[in-house]
């Protein structure tokens, strides 16, 4: 047994008191390939303290040898002696072979330090010195990609499948495209590519981020399968929860999708997208009793949502609940009210008969529902109703403008001049 495979032995057993005493004699007689070896098993164990002593050495003894620097420096960035490290990095000269390795290096040191520029730049250097190199390709693809400039690591990207390189450091490739076309909005070809790559091949991340991009590209039955496969293996996926909800909006498949949002409110109570929509699939199969409780619910987790509250007066409204309809606003002022709310709040005091109010609620609303025949109608009902002329002719004037093939209106607008 070679004093290299003594040391990691005693590392096996726990005897660390040994490990220096083998580290030096591993130094003095074991071949400068086992030691390197030794190096990288112990960095890969977590003991990149005992990893520095073996490549001081070996840079002792081989001080041309410029990748035992580069693996040095890689230990040095590591722990935090960024200096040290990229001094070794720095010192290594452009004529060396270990060169662009050096520019490797750097290259995801200033990555991920967030000086993505810099980054670049080293990358780009060691394009130019080695273009035919795979590991560049993909180096600039993933930096392009995190940086946003999808069409240039697209055409990375589709360079290593070219060259039947479909996997690197981890990565499926076909998936990153996939996933870069989507960025670029072309959602239909990066679905076909997930389609072709297949459910069963990825992990429960990628499923979640196929179920978005089949989304996108309105393959919503297909959303819903990986949307689904993913709440299978991990039922507290959260955000799988809303985005498999919408899919199911998007298909009509109203107890499916109250059926998610309650199973999804159960894991995150406070995810408001899947009351909004959780209520909206109760109202449409007529279970009222529900679509009021989950929009009360998600109203009392936060009062300022707008879409919760309008969805309830909405309900209010068709259950003729005006007092409550009318209750959901009157704390606040009218400035912070949507102009469909004031609509809504002016047939409630319409039919309690406070004429005042509804007149206030709808001139309020007639700012954004000008142009819309059905308010315009309503109003022009409210204003006979209320004897009120002379508002009765200019929004009857304003209405034959939109409508003016309608002669009951016409005539009506007679009759008053």
């Amino acid at each position: 047994m070679t004093y290299s495979e003594q040391v990691l032995d005693a590392i096996e057993q726990n005897k660390f008191s040994e490990i220096d005493e083998l580290l030096e004699k591993a130094s003095k007689n074991d071949e400068p390939e086992m030691l390197s070896s030794l190096a990288e098993e112990l960095v890969a164990l977590g003991f990149s303290n005992y990893a520095t002593v073996i490549y001081r050495q070996l840079i002792a003894d081989f001080p041309k040898e410029d990748l035992f620097k580069i693996y040095l420096a890689e230990i040095f960035l590591n722990d935090d002696k960024s200096d040290d490290g990229l001094t070794l990095l720095f010192n290594i000269p452009k004529d060396s072979d270990a060169y662009v390795n050096s520019l490797l290096v750097q290259a995801d040191y200033y990555q991920t330090e967030g000086i993505n520029e810099v980054a670049k730049a080293k990358l780009q250097e060691a394009f130019g010195i080695a273009p035919d190199e795979p590991v560049i390709w993909f180096a600039l693809a993933e930096l392009d990609y995190l940086m946003g400039v999808y069409n240039q690591a697209l055409q990375l990207y589709q360079k290593l499948i070219d060259n039947d390189i479909l996997e690197m450091a981890g990565v499926l490739i076909k998936r990153r495209l996939a996933y870069t076309l989507a960025n670029l909005g072309e959602y239909e070809e990066a679905s076909q590519i997930l389609q072709d790559i297949g459910i069963a091949e990825l992990d429960i991340d990628a499923q979640y981020d196929a179920g978005l991009i089949y989304l996108q590209a309105g393959d919503n039955q297909k959303a819903i399968e990986s949307l689904n496969s993913v709440l299978e293996e991990q039922p507290d996926y959260v955000n799988a929860y809303p985005n498999l909800a919408k899919a199911y909006q998007l298909e009509d498949q109203n107890q499916d999708l109250l059926r998610t949002a309650q199973v999804g409110l159960g894991y995150n109570k406070f995810d408001e997208t899947l009351y909004l929509l959780g209520a909206n699939a109760a109202a449409n199969l007529d279970d009222l009793e529900t679509a009021e409780s989950l929009l009360t619910t998600g109203l009392a987790i936060n009062r300022d949502n707008e879409g919760l509250r309008l969805n309830l007066s909405n309900l209010y409204l068709k259950q003729h609940e005006d007092e409550k309809n009318i209750e959901l606003f009157e704390e606040m002022a009218d400035a912070d009210i949507e102009d469909q709310a004031h609509w809504n709040m002016a047939i409630s005091y319409n039919r309690l008969e406070n004429f005042e109010a509804a007149k206030k609620e709808f001139l309020l609303a007639y700012r954004s529902f000008k142009e819309n025949p059905d308010f315009l109608r309503q109003l022009i009902n409210f204003f006979q109703e209320t004897s009120d002329t002379d508002m009765l002719k200019l929004v009857l004037e304003n209405y034959l403008k939109l409508v003016p093939d309608d002669f009951d209106m016409q005539e009506l607008l007679a009759s008053l001049n």
